[in-house]
């Protein structure tokens, strides 16, 4: 069983209390109970009520409920403040012989009938009044007990939040750091490359210089036998000197006269 009680404003302009209790939803029909303080008065809509009023509305049976939740168990909550414009607002209406209950739906400065409900005298109005006072301050615990949950999860989302914000701090710190770090490594990284880049094109270009020492070397040396060929296949231009065979006897060397006669031959005939 489900129910609310709230207080509403006749055209009287008197406060009344107003309760409204349902067994599955608002649209298997419902029963409410109204009073003043002092009197009570029991009413009771069916479910083919509820759908002769939602045809007599002109809108799907599931729509009609939904205002007419909205309408009977809407809290006021425009304590002296004033009405937007298009904002919509629910009205009641109670007959001088309190015999009927009717409420509208008022939007646009329109009002339009929502429904009505025949009333009757409670039979018990005093019961039935601790009664609405005794659900009023059942609710009102269970929605301190809710506000005290909501609270307690609320403290708990905060704590969670700045512990978030808190480790989320420390990460950006850590990440920071490690950035530096790394980038630290990487320059010295980077600087032992370019040492031994260096070093590799130090020695490239000594093997190259080595290797072009070695052509010229090279070179030189096989001009210089080409140089030392062309002077063997040819005979010398220098002047020749004439060793007479007198002298060579004196220096005990034995020579051959006829040989020797030859050669002063050839060297009178030169």
């Amino acid at each position: 069983m489900s129910g609310t009680v709230r207080q509403i404003t006749l055209n009287s302009g008197i406060p009344y209390f107003l309760r409204v209790d349902w067994a599955v939803d608002l649209g298997a029909g419902f029963t409410l109970a109204l009073t003043d303080g002092s009197s009570a008065w029991i009413g009771e809509v069916s479910e083919d009520d509820m759908t002769r009023e939602a045809n007599d509305f002109g809108v799907m049976r599931e729509k009609y409920v939904e205002h007419l939740l909205q309408a009977l168990t809407k809290i006021e909550e425009r304590v002296g403040g004033t009405k937007e414009d298009g904002e919509e607002e629910y009205s009641f209406y109670l007959s001088l012989d309190h015999n009927l209950l009717s409420y509208q739906k008022i939007c646009h400065s329109i009002s339009v009938h929502l429904g009505s409900v025949e009333l009757q005298p409670a039979p018990d109005p005093l019961e039935l009044i601790r009664e609405m006072i005794g659900k009023s301050l059942q609710h009102s615990t269970d929605l301190e007990t809710e506000n005290s949950r909501l609270l307690e999860g609320n403290c708990r989302l905060r704590q969670d939040h700045q512990r978030i914000l808190k480790e989320l701090e420390q990460q950006v710190k850590d990440k920071e750091m490690l950035e530096k770090e790394m980038y630290s490594r990487f320059v010295m990284v980077l600087n032992e490359k370019k040492a031994k880049i260096r070093g590799l094109q130090d020695t490239v270009r000594q093997l190259s210089h080595t290797e072009d020492q070695q052509k010229d070397e090279g070179r030189r040396q096989s001009d210089s036998e080409a140089s030392q060929s062309q002077d063997g296949g040819h005979p010398s231009q220098e002047s020749t000197i004439l060793i007479k065979g007198c002298s060579l006897v004196s220096q005990g060397i034995p020579i051959d006269q006829g040989e020797n006669r030859a050669e002063t031959e050839e060297t009178v005939a030169s």
